[in-house]
């Protein structure tokens, strides 16, 4: 190794990986999905370890999370510009599939085929209560069919184009309880991208799952706790986002707006949240919360949500970052 090289050198309040010198030796770095090589440039440190070994040393340092989170947050305000999906240009892509899902699913039965066949025509048509009644059909004749995977996700398109919500992703929830294949991918970045965006994120995955002692700590400011006595509205679709939700008892119910009509999309009970991407994004909420009656909830705009996810309680601090880099993730590329 030259003299400019890789030197590990560990203490009893760090472990880190120095390199030194004005160009040091490439170190190698392997990851799950991802591998390649730094090069070090004057004197630079990294840190290097598993989930686990990182989030023990983050929560240990509020000062390094928040460091950590602003880079986040930073990557976040950029995302919106590097990713834009055309939901015209991902129905196309998905209706491109069909003949290739025909051969990766076989049908079992006579009939089966000619009635795949009619539903997308159909969707290509633009004839979409048709494609519905067509594609719904062959699902209660052929539901354990191989190509009931596929037509669950032309009927799921169908249902969405016919501004029928509550049923589109109640299809699409029904093809992520079974295997992991390009199907469930693509069901994944289709939620993620019919205008629901965060909610639509926050259906697929739960989470952050924050800890019981984070809303035992929200509950203590009781100055900022609100009380639903009857269900009320907490935000609006279309409106700016300016806090998080973070309900700290009773049932919210997220609401869009389709044509002239409000679908219910699905409904968080407590303890939960919803809004962190948006209130950091200074977006628009792509659904009205409504807060049912018994309910209690506290609302945290963004500084508030550093003071208590990042220094008052860091294990949760982490949860929201792995939170946010998971929805930019999901959200950009099936």
């Amino acid at each position: 190794m030259s003299s400019g090289g890789l030197i590990l050198k560990g203490s009893d309040s760090e472990d880190r990986v120095y390199m030194e010198g004005d160009l040091a030796d490439p170190l190698s770095i392997v990851g799950g999905e991802h591998s390649g090589d730094l090069l070090s440039v004057g004197d630079s440190s990294i840190l290097v370890g598993d989930r686990d070994e990182l989030k023990e040393y983050l929560i240990s340092r509020p000062s390094r999370l928040e460091r950590f989170f602003l880079d986040v947050e930073e990557e976040l305000k950029l995302y919106p510009q590097k990713t834009t999906c055309d939901l015209e240009e991902l129905i196309s892509t998905i209706i491109s599939r069909k003949q290739q899902w025909l051969r990766e699913y076989p049908p079992l039965l006579f009939g089966e085929k000619s009635l795949y066949r009619k539903g997308i025509k159909l969707i290509e048509r633009k004839d979409f209560p048709a494609a519905q009644e067509v594609l719904k059909s062959y699902l209660d004749q052929y539901k354990n069919s191989p190509l009931s995977r596929p037509v669950k996700l032309f009927y799921s398109v169908s249902c969405f184009l016919n501004s029928i919500l509550e049923e589109a992703l109640s299809t699409i929830v029904g093809i992520l309880e079974s295997e992991e294949d390009e199907i469930s991918k693509i069901a994944r970045f289709f939620v993620c991208n019919m205008g629901l965006s965060e909610s639509g994120f926050k259906l697929l995955y739960n989470g952050p799952d924050y800890s019981a002692g984070l809303f035992r700590l929200l509950r203590a400011d009781s100055r900022r706790v609100r009380k639903a006595s009857s269900d009320q509205i907490v935000v609006e679709e279309g409106r700016k986002c300016g806090s998080a939700i973070f309900l700290l008892r009773g049932e919210m119910i997220l609401l869009k707006k389709r044509g002239d009509e409000d679908s219910v999309l699905f409904s968080l009970r407590s303890p939960n949240s919803i809004g962190e991407v948006q209130v950091l994004l200074k977006s628009k909420w792509d659904a009205t919360v409504i807060a049912r009656g018994k309910s209690e909830y506290i609302l945290m705009d963004r500084n508030r949500l550093v003071q208590n996810l990042i220094n008052k309680s860091p294990q949760d601090g982490f949860k929201m970052v792995e939170y946010l880099l998971g929805y930019m993730r999901q959200t950009g590329a099936y």
